[in-house]
């Protein structure tokens, strides 16, 4: 081997050496800081607390509060509990998936169900929600059920995530016609239906009522038709959720404690 052979494996080998010794390092590093990452295995300064507008459960407020009849309930019993929260109102997907995927999170209201039971923690029950299928004046017949929609080929509008869609599928009506909307508010799927893109679609009415109220539309374009279910809804928490946060949530304040 000539100097200038092995000049050139040291200019290849050395710098290899040090990055990977770096690297190393690195690792080492991130590894412990994760180890130690607040997020990662103790409770936040704040938790996330997620909802939608869902009048006259939930709604915005001036100056970027919330306001609703479920809202009082949640904030007493999670200050009951002092658990620090931050509240904040999204479209209802966008809410759901991060109450999913954000292990500091809680959720209100979210209806229980089979299919995300195993989800979340169900922390509170709030209020049973009776859903009903609409449809459009002068097109459906007050007695159409999910058979006839089928048999014409049409589709039951519903919010991607939602329990709407959910209940569709428990209820028999097969994928192909269900039109799931990504963050459709229930005005946005009224007026689809007015302009006749689909004839149905599944709301609450006593949202339905306040919102087409709140907004000056004219809800009777629609005509409330079949049950499609009973829903209860509940405050939930991220599957991960801290444990000593989700003692605190789980446990009466106001219970005496075992001598």
């Amino acid at each position: 081997m000539t100097f200038r052979q092995a000049g050139n494996i040291l200019a290849t080998t050395v710098p290899f050496c040090a990055a990977l010794l770096i690297g190393l390092f690195v690792s080492a590093m991130g590894q412990e800081a994760h180890a130690h990452d607040p997020g990662f295995d103790q409770a936040p300064a704040y938790f996330d607390l997620y909802t939608a507008s869902i009048p006259p459960y939930t709604a915005p407020a001036p100056g970027g509060r919330i306001k609703g009849t479920l809202v009082p309930v949640v904030y007493e019993f999670l200050e009951e509990r002092d658990i620090r929260f931050r509240a904040s109102m999204l479209p209802w997907s966008a809410a759901y998936r991060r109450a999913e995927t954000n292990p500091h999170a809680l959720i209100f209201p979210l209806d229980r169900t089979a299919v995300r039971e195993d989800k979340f923690h169900w922390i509170l029950p709030l209020e049973t929600t009776h859903y009903y299928l609409y449809g459009l004046r002068g097109r459906a017949k007050p007695d159409t059920s999910l058979e006839d929609i089928v048999r014409a080929g049409d589709k039951v509008s519903c919010t991607r995530n939602s329990i709407q869609c959910e209940l569709l599928l428990k209820n028999g009506l097969p994928d192909a016609n269900i039109l799931r909307i990504e963050g459709a508010s229930i005005p946005e799927r009224r007026n689809l239906i007015i302009r006749q893109r689909n004839l149905y679609s599944v709301f609450d009415p006593v949202v339905y009522e306040r919102l087409t109220t709140q907004n000056g539309i004219d809800g009777s374009r629609l005509i409330k038709l079949m049950k499609v279910g009973d829903m209860t809804s509940y405050l939930a928490a991220n599957k991960e959720f801290p444990a000593a946060a989700l003692n605190s949530l789980q446990t009466n304040p106001h219970q005496p404690a075992d001598n």
